[in-house]
């Protein structure tokens, strides 16, 4: 029988209490003194399944968990889950990096990251249960921020809202880091872009927008007002210019798991404290919107010979004029801050 050592990932040896803490021990193993294996506790969430499809998650409800979806219970509420869509390239993917050669992305499509002002005065903290998330757009909340803009590909981009998944989503050569950053958008059209970091733990230096982000602290849903002189602005605290980055076409990653949308995935990852990463498993644990070790990742999922491709951003808060980004359809802004 696997110790709980074995079962955490190395990149997630964060603190030798975890596996004490873990739900995956139940009654029985208290009495051996060590956690079940990963199967076990699979078959135990398998057990479960019917009980938590009777809890009243159906298709667009928005309800919905990480207890058992890694067995394939989101399709049975959520079709496209299934990856049934038009194209079926649902995200999140491995990234192939060791012998990889990607094409590419012309110089003239590198995405612009702007921030009117500075960014925002202020935003809406949100305990999800499934996230912690910080919204600039939310109608529910009359709060309508359009200071941080993406242009990529010709279209105008507002950042509607950033959360965080612990184990990160994607991965490099199929390895995890501890935690990542999904920054949300939404063009007047209605398409959708995801820029995506990847967060580490092992450097001597902590990311100060990702401190102060988690230091705010998500106790309660609540607006916040950013800290005098200054503003809410994620493109300056992670991201670089001429930064690298991935491309992918993939879909969201929680249900409706809805395609169509870009991700671009910084290559250049942050580092952040390992007890930020602590405290948010043990949230999730709290929730019981987290699997069983207090993560909420969708598991990678397949290719299906979709296209990976390269590039670099371009600008990332230039001084000068900022573009317009055009009418948005409040129903796809709240689509974007509730189901993304």
């Amino acid at each position: 029988m696997a110790s709980c050592r074995r079962l955490v990932l190395p990149a997630l040896l964060l603190a030798s209490s975890l596996c004490a803490e873990t739900e995956v021990c139940g009654p029985s193993s208290a009495e051996l003194g060590t956690c079940t294996d990963e199967e076990s506790a699979l078959v135990q969430v398998k057990a479960q399944a019917s009980r938590q499809r009777a809890s009243g998650r159906t298709a667009g409800s928005g309800s919905y968990d990480y207890h058992s979806f890694h067995l394939g219970d989101w399709p049975e509420f959520a079709p496209l889950c299934g990856g049934t869509g038009a194209t079926g390239f649902q995200a999140p993917i491995n990234i192939a990096v060791d012998g990889a050669d990607y094409e590419m992305t012309p110089y003239k499509s590198w995405p612009k990251f702007y921030a009117k002002d500075g960014g925002c005065d202020e935003a809406y903290f949100v305990e999800k249960g499934t996230a912690w998330q910080v919204d600039f757009m939310n109608p529910k909340k009359s709060l309508d921020c359009r200071n941080l803009e993406m242009e990529w590909k010709g279209k105008v981009y507002v950042l509607v809202q950033f959360h965080f998944h612990t184990l990160s989503e994607d991965t490099v050569d199929f390895q995890p880091a501890p935690m990542q950053m999904h920054m949300v958008h939404l063009a007047a059209d209605g398409s959708y872009a995801v820029v995506g970091v990847l967060i580490k733990t092992d450097g001597s230096w902590q990311n100060g927008f990702l401190k102060e982000i988690f230091e705010t602290g998500f106790s309660s849903s609540r607006m916040v007002t950013s800290a005098a002189g200054g503003r809410f602005n994620p493109y300056e605290g992670v991201l670089t210019k001429f930064g690298k980055f991935w491309h992918y076409e993939g879909s969201f990653t929680t249900p409706p798991c809805t395609e169509g949308v870009d991700f671009l995935i910084s290559q250049t990852p942050v580092t952040t404290s390992a007890l930020h990463v602590t405290s948010y498993m043990e949230y999730l644990r709290g929730t019981g919107k987290g699997n069983s070790y207090g993560q909420n990742h969708r598991p990678i999922q397949p290719l299906n010979g979709r296209e990976i491709t390269a590039g670099r951003f371009l600008e990332v808060c230039p001084k000068g004029p900022v573009p317009d980004c055009g009418k948005l359809d409040p129903q796809e802004v709240q689509r974007c801050e509730e189901l993304a």
